[in-house]
């Protein structure tokens, strides 16, 4: 797993430097999150942070209802998310800039704090764990992060943040769950399939069929299915801000289409 927590203290500050070159309407746009404003996103974000340091580092723990499915995890986060978002409604965006600021600093120190290799606190749940290390989970916390930032950067129309630095980790990152995500395709062993994000910051993913699984490989073979996604879009694919008709222009699918028209429908995130 690829270590990111280097990258924070950078992602962080841009975070901060777009918001703070924002107008009063700007803070008021539009996203690709459906129903969140740009200021909607930034409450959220300091949502994550304030949360994960009040569970984590202040051992602060409220009566959670109890959790029988990926269903239920996934629609009780939904509610704590909109709880708070629609509570932030009646907050400035002053307020909600010097709140990040200060939260994100403590939780990049919180991180750091923790011993990548340990357990983690939370799975992820998108790549198939149940057990996670922190390393994965603080990894995690990037895409979150990233993803979010980059959803405000296009709605104000600001630069994005696609470079490789902060991009290529990003996509790492969230091919994590590709070998999970093809759990249910029982295809012929030695099946191989190829992903491919095209542009500056991209990269090349191959799983194959080995036994009940699928996994990793660098093994040389004839690819079953080939997947080819434009970089400008596979984030918001993977993140489900964008109908996989609505992006056909920006990927290509050779060989069994079946195979590969569901790599373009992978989840990365609690979706």
């Amino acid at each position: 797993m690829i270590d990111v927590l280097h990258l924070f203290p950078a992602l962080n500050s841009s975070l901060i430097e777009v918001l703070t070159g924002l107008d009063r309407r700007q803070w008021n746009n539009d996203t690709v999150c459906r129903q969140w404003k740009v200021k909607d996103i930034a409450a959220h974000l300091l949502d994550i942070s304030l949360r994960r340091l009040s569970i984590g580092r202040d051992a602060y723990q409220i009566e959670n209802p109890e959790i029988k499915s990926y269903q239920d995890l996934l629609n009780y986060l939904n509610d704590l998310n909109a709880d708070w978002v629609n509570a932030y409604k009646r907050v400035s965006p002053k307020i909600i800039l010097d709140q990040l600021i200060l939260a994100q600093r403590q939780m990049h120190q919180y991180l750091e704090s923790l011993d990548p290799d340990a357990k983690a606190m939370f799975p992820v749940s998108w790549a198939g764990e149940d057990v996670s290390t922190n390393r994965f989970d603080i990894a995690r916390e990037y895409t979150e992060r990233w993803h979010h930032q980059q959803q405000i950067r296009q709605a104000v129309g600001a630069k994005s943040i696609m470079d490789r630095e902060f991009y290529n980790p990003f996509l790492q990152i969230c091919m994590q769950a590709l070998p999970y995500h093809y759990r249910n395709f029982e295809s012929p062993e030695g099946t191989i399939i190829r992903v491919e994000v095209v542009g500056d910051a991209g990269g090349v993913w191959s799983i194959i069929r080995k036994g009940h699984n699928w996994e990793f490989s660098n093994e040389p073979g004839e690819f079953t299915s080939q997947i080819y996604i434009d970089q400008n879009i596979a984030w918001m694919l993977f993140s489900k801000g964008i109908e996989i008709s609505q992006a056909k222009q920006y990927w290509q699918v050779i060989g069994d289409q079946e195979l590969g028209m569901h790599a373009l429908a992978m989840p990365a995130f609690m979706v």
